[in-house]
């Protein structure tokens, strides 16, 4: 996170899927979370018998924050043993390469600020990577339906508890962004979640 952001005013380590500031936030699996264990992940490595078969990575740097994570993540990677294939294309390119399964294993992404855990697009069964789980998909489900909070909250930990048994991805960390605009500048601009500048200009 610090090679994607630089100053710790841009990122935060934390496990849960939701930020701290939103009332779903669960801390249920921050012992599976950035273990930093080298020795663990080689005994793991070699337990799976792994072939050193090359892991192919999609990245981008269009979004510099995926690309450099991502060399710092093929780093450590190696260390423990993995051969990384590491593929930077541009964005276009990385969108349209993660609909076919058959030939990517690992692709970098980030995503924007959910208003309801149960829309996530890191949950979808749907999504690139099609992390579906029978449970998983059981507890979205619920979730959908419920509106009392406190048991709305007991299945968000629930499907948290899920995404680090099963390892649908990896979550890295939260991110944050500073965003400046010109009181002169016009149009459709946006400063969330990404800053876009298509179709504005400077007023005279």
């Amino acid at each position: 996170m610090g090679a994607g952001f630089g100053h710790k005013d841009f990122y935060r380590l934390q496990p849960g899927l939701f930020f701290p500031e939103q009332p779903w936030h669960s801390t249920v699996g921050a012992h599976l979370y950035n273990q930093r264990d080298r020795d663990k992940a080689r005994r793991l490595l070699k337990e799976a018998v792994y072939a050193r078969q090359p892991v192919r990575w999609i990245t981008t740097r269009e979004y510099e924050f995926m690309y450099k994570t991502a060399i710092v993540a093929k780093q450590q990677l190696e260390e423990v043993g993995f051969v990384i294939d590491l593929q930077v294309v541009d964005w276009a390119t990385q969108n349209q390469r993660v609909q076919k399964p058959e030939l990517w294993d690992v692709y970098s992404t980030g995503y924007p600020l959910f208003p309801d855990p149960a829309i996530h697009v890191a949950l979808r069964c749907t999504f690139q990577g099609w992390w579906c789980n029978e449970e998983k998909e059981r507890l979205v489900a619920e979730l959908q339906r419920e509106s009392d909070p406190k048991r709305r909250q007991a299945l968000v930990e629930r499907v948290q508890a899920v995404f680090y048994e099963d390892v649908g991805q990896v979550k890295l960390g939260d991110y944050f962004s500073l965003d400046v605009a010109r009181r002169e500048l016009r149009g459709d601009f946006r400063t969330a979640p990404r800053l876009y500048f298509w179709n504005s200009w400077l007023a005279r």
